[in-house]
């Protein structure tokens, strides 16, 4: 007994240890996403996320930058990503039916579709670019960058490191104005490209594991621990951060 005590001891001095060398989230805050909590945007003013699973219980929530829940938007799609456009100042949303759609009005929760049947992996996490133009659309290590709002394929990039099933992150992408990321929840490890997809560096991340979440806002990486029909956490990152 005492020395299965002290092996459990060692494994979890060594956990504390690696996780303290890990990256260190800037805020955590906590949401109830009625599904599951699968991405966040900003308009530049507060947080938005979307969650997915079943369209029925769709919803936007907003949130301070503080992580204050403000508003909550009952929004009936099954979603994967939330997009705010700067040039339009809209939000917008891809879905498990392979659409992508505006939000015309979050109160009312009026919705358009602008891309139909866009891309093949319905479990997908689109990126809108800072400045509008261009939408991402990963998927096991290839990278097709499309035109936005128009969606005609501008470029192909290839060879990312990514997460092995779609719950890893194997179809997850963030954009910010110089850089593309994606990641590995299995390994908490965030690979961070330049905008040809030269890889630069990766950082590992102290908490969150849903291969979903992966998301940019308000100038962070953000991370997320499934809420599963429960209470979710989001974790933001300051991948540039120096130590």
């Amino acid at each position: 007994m005492k020395k299965l005590i002290a092996i459990l001891a060692a494994v979890i001095f060594l956990f504390n240890i690696g996780k303290s060398q890990s990256l260190q989230p800037k805020i955590t805050f906590s949401e109830d996403p009625q599904t599951h909590n699968v991405h966040i945007t900003s308009d530049g003013l507060n947080y938005y996320t979307c969650n997915g699973g079943v369209a029925s219980k769709g919803q936007i929530n907003k949130f301070s930058f503080e992580g204050k829940l403000l508003e909550s938007f009952p929004i009936e799609l099954d979603m994967r990503s939330i997009m705010y456009c700067k040039k339009d100042k809209s939000f917008y949303v891809n879905c498990f039916d392979g659409n992508i759609y505006k939000i015309i009005n979050l109160e009312s929760g009026e919705f358009k579709v602008i891309l139909k049947d866009f891309y093949e992996n319905k479990q997908a996490n689109l990126a809108l670019s800072p400045n509008g133009k261009n939408l991402y659309y990963f998927d096991d290590g290839t990278l097709k960058i499309y035109s936005f709002p128009k969606g005609k394929l501008k470029k192909t990039l290839i060879g990312f490191n990514r997460g092995k099933e779609f719950t890893s992150g194997l179809s997850s992408v963030a954009v910010d104005e110089k850089h593309i990321y994606t990641w590995n929840s299995t390994k908490s490890k965030i690979y961070i490209y330049d905008l040809k997809g030269k890889s630069v560096k990766d950082v590992k991340i102290s908490d969150g594991d849903y291969g979903f979440s992966l998301s940019y806002a308000n100038g962070l990486i953000f991370i997320s621990t499934d809420g599963n029909y429960d209470l979710g956490t989001w974790y933001g990152y300051d991948l540039w951060e120096k130590k």
